[in-house]
């Protein structure tokens, strides 16, 4: 009998190519901070990594924790000013992202 694992929510969100880019260069931007980082943020840092991963494998489709990962590292990224630029498009994805959250 095969093994059963317990069924993990997923959402799958619908990007355009520049919020697939702005999310994967945040993610990425905060994943470079990541090493060597504080071990209380180590969960989310691990779903942050499986988040950028599936995102780079071209997925779309992430857990509930990913999600939550993303909604942070997006709402943190907002308020520094190196993506003042991309302001915008961080707001559209974190609205994107509570909506599937919700």
């Amino acid at each position: 009998m095969p093994e059963r694992r317990p069924s993990c929510a997923v959402e799958r969100l619908s990007l355009a190519p520049a919020e697939q880019w702005t999310l994967h260069d945040v993610l990425a931007d905060r994943l470079r901070r990541d090493r060597g980082g504080d071990p209380a943020d180590e969960r989310t840092a691990s779903h942050r990594r499986q988040a950028f991963e599936t995102l780079d494998d071209g997925g779309r489709r992430f857990t509930r924790p990913e999600l939550e990962a993303m909604q942070r590292t997006l709402a943190r990224a907002h308020h520094t000013r190196r993506w003042e630029v991309e302001r915008p498009r961080l707001e559209a994805l974190l609205r994107q992202i509570s909506s599937a959250l919700d």
